[in-house]
């Protein structure tokens, strides 16, 4: 039975091909040392996708804990339970035997979804890092107006489409 609260981030994400995380290249910059306009747009997406994954993250987060909490709940049920069980009823002791094993396998899946958040969360900050790193280049304002410009127009279009 787990006795911490762990916080659970997302099993599930969005996964970033590994070349676009490679740590060890440094960034390759335009002449004049400055990152390129596709570099920008390819630093926003990656930013826009690690932004999307921690919002998944956070919200299977809050799932968690609300399973913890009801795990908790069903915990103090069963010991309530078993104070006022009547040990010469067997059916009463079968379904409670039940109610145990039910509670031990919510226990187990809770904490394997704590583990796999554990694991989660450490992919997404070294694809976090790695991302930062790959990013940390200088643009040119007009570069950075361009592709807000873009990213601003897509972004309606897309609101358009979904529109009903």
């Amino acid at each position: 039975m787990s006795s911490l609260r762990l916080p659970l981030l997302a099993v599930t994400f969005l996964l970033l091909p590994v070349a676009a995380f490679s740590a060890t290249a440094a960034p390759a910059k335009a002449s004049g040392g400055f990152g390129t306009r596709e570099q920008l747009r390819e630093c926003l997406a990656l930013d826009d996708d690690l932004k999307a994954r921690l919002q998944a993250m956070q919200a299977a987060t809050v799932v968690h804990n609300q399973k913890f909490d009801a795990d908790t709940a069903e915990g103090a049920r069963l010991a309530e339970m078993k104070a006022h069980l009547d040990r010469s009823d067997k059916s009463a002791i079968l379904a409670f035997n039940q109610a145990v094993q039910d509670h031990n396998l919510h226990l187990r899946q809770v904490d394997d979804e704590a583990d796999d958040a554990d694991a989660a969360a450490r992919r997404y900050a070294d694809d976090r890092a790695a991302a930062d790193q790959k990013c940390a280049l200088t643009y040119r304002p007009a570069d950075m107006d361009a592709v807000a410009k873009e990213r601003k127009k897509a972004a309606g279009v897309a609101a358009a489409a979904s529109a009903p």
